[in-house]
């Protein structure tokens, strides 16, 4: 093993002719702008470390590949005082350099030893944290926070295309999975990859219910052909898969019973497309990337409720945390490419109106608002008798992805848990 290659803070040791090898392909500014991070103070030594310090300060500077002979004037420029036996062993290493370990060797050399250091670090940081010489994760957080990014080096930077064709997509390309109300498909041309969308409403108003009736029912996500996973940590995943079979069957828990076949055979149609887990098994924002990542693909993810779920880090308020949440939802709707839908909560000021803007959502200031591109609140009226009347007003005071701002009134069918128009 390469030795100290990872800059966390191990004794030097003896001069490994490896590094010396690989000192020469850091003249090519790519591979010294790749992979420099990799490389700790003490890792390369003696000689070779002045030559190191060189080329780093030049890069810095010129931004452009070194040749050996502007390597070698710099080192004697710099350090006027070496002796001249320190400049001959400078000179050794220099004009042994033949190029035998090309760019590529190289850097697969460096990322191979990078993630074995950086793996036994973290095992040996976690063998301290069981015999408490550590009392808490902040060291390995610190650790994963700085490389998450920088074990794997490749050349493709990310840039968007710039074709025309490309920039004027149609919104069917933008926004594929549309929404199965008429009235809010008006107001919103559908949702795609990269997009969070924020539900809201008090409680008892039908949350879960439009979550469910959107994705579940006919025409909804899943019978579009979207794959879609659900977070349950308002009620059990197995009490709502039960009620996505009913919202797309239309038939009510007693029905299922009496007429499995029918239920079943409709059932069928769409339940490939679909996955649940409950809330206890997706506690934090990461073990949820964790699922993403190993469970999918996935097109579209529902977290019913987002408010619930918990993010790393220490936060002295919760709409701290509540804003960090909403930040990693939306960077994970972008990095694995989905729709994200985050079911939420409104405030107590909410009850009895019609028309819920975002600034009526729960205990957030305007973090949670920021990061969505869509915003529905569900409003619901009080009526004389107290009575449910079954109307829902889903009022959308944000809207980034076209369409416009406005109110969309519907009924809900709690008992096959649909909203109609």
């Amino acid at each position: 093993m390469m030795p100290n290659i990872v800059p966390f803070n191990e004794p030097s040791k003896p001069e490994d002719s490896v590094a010396n090898m690989l000192l020469e392909l850091f003249f090519n500014y790519k591979f010294w702008r790749d992979h420099n991070h990799m490389i700790s103070q003490d890792y390369f030594e003696k000689e070779s470390r002045k030559i190191f310090d060189v080329v780093n300060t030049s890069h810095n500077k010129y931004e452009r590949d070194l040749s050996v002979s502007e390597v070698e004037a710099l080192i004697f420029a710099d350090n006027p005082m070496l002796t001249g036996s320190q400049r001959a062993a400078i000179l050794d290493i220099t004009r042994r350099m033949k190029g035998d370990i090309q760019i590529d060797v190289g850097s697969d050399i460096l990322q191979s030893a990078f993630r074995e250091q950086l793996g036994t670090t973290i095992a040996n940081l976690g063998l301290e944290l069981m015999e408490g010489k550590i009392k808490d994760l902040s060291p390995i957080e610190e650790l994963l926070d700085k490389y998450q990014d920088g074990i794997e080096v490749g050349d493709d930077l990310g840039f968007i295309s710039n074709e025309w064709d490309d920039m004027f997509k149609s919104n069917k390309e933008n926004y594929p999975w549309t929404w199965n109300l008429s009235q809010l498909h008006m107001l919103c041309p559908g949702i795609g990859p990269g997009t969070l969308t924020t539900v809201f409403a008090l409680v008892e108003t039908g949350k879960s219910a439009f979550a469910v009736s959107t994705a579940f029912s006919p025409r909804g996500f899943a019978d579009q052909g979207a794959k879609v996973l659900m977070v349950c940590n308002e009620e059990i995943a197995e009490r709502t898969m039960d009620r996505a079979g009913s919202s797309y069957s239309a038939l009510e828990t007693d029905d299922v019973v009496k007429d499995r076949l029918k239920g079943k055979l409709s059932w069928d149609k769409i339940k490939d497309n679909i996955q649940m887990v409950n809330g206890d098994q997706c506690e934090t924002m990461e073990r949820l990337n964790y699922i993403i990542t190993k469970g999918g693909p996935f097109d579209i993810i529902i977290i019913d409720q987002l408010d619930k779920m918990q993010v790393r880090g220490t936060f002295a308020r919760d709409d701290l945390r509540l804003s960090q949440v909403y930040i990693k939802a939306r960077t994970l709707a972008k990095k694995h490419n989905v729709a994200v839908i985050a079911v939420s909560q409104a405030g107590a000021e909410a009850d009895g109106r019609t028309s819920l803007r975002f600034t009526q959502m729960a205990n957030s200031k305007i973090g949670k608002a920021a990061e969505a591109d869509v915003i529905i609140g569900i409003g619901k009226e009080n009526t004389e008798t107290q009575d449910d009347n079954f109307l829902r007003y889903l009022h959308v005071s944000k809207n980034k992805l076209g369409g416009g701002h406005g109110r969309a009134t519907v009924r809900i069918e709690p008992k096959i848990s649909r909203y109609v128009d």
